[in-house]
């Protein structure tokens, strides 16, 4: 009797210190700096976006971006010649489109407030981006024209805080 409450105290103890330990965060392994342009009715503005890239599930993290919602989360599908990624807004009547930090973020242009797809695809070669933006009805708001510079998690630089 006294060999299994051992056992089961034993059991208990390493479990505990287990779950205690602090978890190891997976680390995004590529980082994609792009800067180029977004041409909508034949007017462009100038673009940025930030994308950080995890291999072990296939997501692309918008880091920082003037088009395109910081924060959000893109599952992405690579082959030998691209990197490629949908995401669908949520429909319309939700506060999607609000940036805390600095209001809205679409509002230049009054086409885009129908913004319902992003496509974007990274050509692995040439770290050339080509992006559409879609309304609801799957026709183009927008097209994304930008020129990537990819680092590693080595190459990034350290949080200042």
């Amino acid at each position: 009797m006294r060999l299994t409450t051992l056992t089961a105290s034993s059991a208990a103890l390493i479990l505990a210190t287990a779950l205690s330990a602090p978890a190891m965060a997976a680390e995004f392994n590529l980082y994609l700096h792009c800067t180029g342009k977004l041409i909508v009715d034949g007017k462009s503005k100038p673009s940025t976006l930030d994308l950080a890239m995890r291999d072990s599930n296939t997501t692309a993290l918008i880091q920082r971006s003037n088009v395109l919602p910081v924060g959000e989360r893109l599952k992405y599908a690579a082959s030998q010649v691209s990197y490629t990624m949908v995401y669908k807004l949520p429909l319309p009547g939700t506060h999607y489109y609000n940036d805390w930090l600095h209001g809205q973020w679409v509002v230049w242009q009054p086409n885009l407030k129908r913004l319902a797809t992003i496509r974007i695809a990274v050509d692995r070669q040439t770290a050339e981006l080509e992006g559409e933006l879609l309304d609801f009805n799957d026709e183009s708001l927008g097209v994304l024209d930008m020129a990537c510079k990819p680092t590693s998690m080595n190459d990034a630089p350290e949080p200042k805080f």
